[in-house]
């Protein structure tokens, strides 16, 4: 699947499903386990840890298309949604752990925001000012609980997600699931992703989206699911710090 293959589908379709995503980057074998391993060392999202254990570190930019240099670092640390999720969880600022200067570095991820900025070509205009916000998530289960990947069917409050698959272990099929409402129904989208950077691309203002939970397969060992959320939210000129 080309670039402008998957920017069509997700104009028009507002998702697409890109099972090879890896195929429009270019690294070696070392270079993937090194980009891997950038997972072991998150950090615990206090605010949902009564809900899920979902370890985590956050990446920003701002965005802006028409600059010579359009990527500026955003390097707040406070997370504000504006989406309220109805779940046990402390609702209001999340005080993230920042990414990794190794993270934010590391040849695979800027291939991968590169990616994802060129896939939504047009639609990012010249004029607008975007938050780009990157985050590393592992689900984690052990001990027999399972921990919920995500929310129920809902949306994040922004204009575009990408979700890269990195890697899982020890886990049953996770299932995302793409929705054309809030409400249970026939999903127009249902796969497990497997493949390293296997990605769902959407459009967060049209669709509805889930995950099921992380499951052990050996009830002895952890098993954990490792996520790459790109988002991409327009924003007021007057926000850029």
């Amino acid at each position: 699947m080309q670039i402008a293959d998957i920017s069509a589908r997700l104009m028009n379709e507002h998702y697409c499903h890109i099972p090879h995503f890896s195929e429009l980057i270019s690294f070696a074998p070392k270079a993937m386990k090194t980009f891997k391993d950038h997972w072991n060392n998150l950090a615990l999202d206090q605010n949902f840890k009564d809900y899920t254990h979902r370890e985590r570190r956050i990446l920003r930019y701002y965005y802006h298309p028409a600059q010579k240099n359009p990527l500026q670092l955003n390097l707040d640390t406070e997370y504000r949604s504006s989406i309220t999720y109805d779940i046990q969880y402390k609702q209001g600022v999340n005080q993230l752990s920042y990414a990794e200067e190794v993270f934010i570095t590391d040849p695979i991820m800027q291939h991968i925001l590169a990616t994802d900025i060129t896939i939504l070509g047009d639609q990012l205009t010249r004029e607008n000012l975007y938050a780009i916000d990157i985050h590393q998530f592992r689900v984690k289960a052990q001990a027999g609980n399972e921990s919920p990947t995500t929310s129920g069917i809902h949306q994040d409050g922004q204009d575009w997600i990408f979700m890269h698959f990195i890697q899982s272990h020890n886990t049953e099929p996770v299932i995302s699931e793409v929705h054309a409402t809030e409400y249970e129904a026939p999903p127009l989208l249902h796969c497990a992703m497997g493949h390293f950077l296997e990605t769902l691309a959407i459009n967060d203002k049209q669709l509805y989206h889930q995950a099921s939970n992380v499951r052990q397969i050996s009830p002895t060992n952890a098993a954990f699911r490792d996520l790459l959320l790109v988002t991409f939210r327009q924003l007021p000129e007057q926000q850029e710090s």
